[in-house]
């Protein structure tokens, strides 16, 4: 066996636990101060790291905190598919997804991001980097391949624009319960209204 062979899966674990440490670290000064108020100065000391250290991790405070985005979507997405697996035909599933996206992403500041990635630099960098329609595939693609193989959709649509209206219908949706326009009960009832029926009219081709 070559020599230093043995070395790298503890480095790679090594590297592994203090990126992991850093994170937590980093999810407990947004606990204190908000994700926009939270520096990298503050997270280096709640880690007990120095500045330059956590940087050596980390290439700045956006691809932190978009690390930080991604996990905590992913297991809102775990959640948000048990819920939308409940229901019996496409058109459902799109809406309770909708519904549970736009209700847990206002009460959580870095999954908000991936509903709202708003015009500061996180939000554009997110979008630059391809993250928000990454996140945005993960979530609904497992439920529009079954639709398709199911025949509740013609296979030609453009993925794109189906991520691009339902992420912009998921936004207006968390953004109206913030305001007070409606309730969990009075969006689920427009979305079935107007989101189901055009979901419906897109196999008649």
């Amino acid at each position: 066996m070559p020599r230093g062979s043995r070395s790298q899966p503890a480095e790679s674990a090594s590297t592994d636990d203090a990126r992991e440490r850093i994170l937590a670290a980093a999810e407990r000064c947004i606990d204190r101060h908000g994700i926009r108020k939270t520096t990298m100065d503050d997270i280096a000391s709640e880690v007990g790291l120095s500045r330059p250290s956590v940087y050596r991790y980390f290439a700045d405070r956006d691809d932190l905190l978009i690390e930080l985005n991604m996990r905590h979507a992913r297991a809102m997405f775990n959640r948000a598919h048990k819920s939308m697996s409940r229901q019996t035909n496409f058109p459902d599933q799109v809406i309770e997804g909708l519904l549970y996206a736009a209700d847990h992403g206002r009460r959580d500041p870095l999954t908000r991001y991936v509903i709202d990635p708003d015009g500061t630099n996180l939000g554009r960098r997110m979008i630059a980097s391809g993250t928000s329609g990454l996140l945005r595939a993960e979530f609904f693609d497992p439920y529009l391949d079954a639709a398709i193989a199911n025949n509740e959709l013609p296979p030609g649509l453009p993925r794109a624009d189906i991520y691009l209206w339902l992420g912009n219908l998921a936004r207006m949706v968390m953004r109206g319960l913030e305001d007070g326009d409606g309730d969990l009960k009075r969006y689920r009832s427009i979305l079935r209204r107007f989101v189901a029926p055009a979901f419906a009219g897109s196999t008649a081709t």
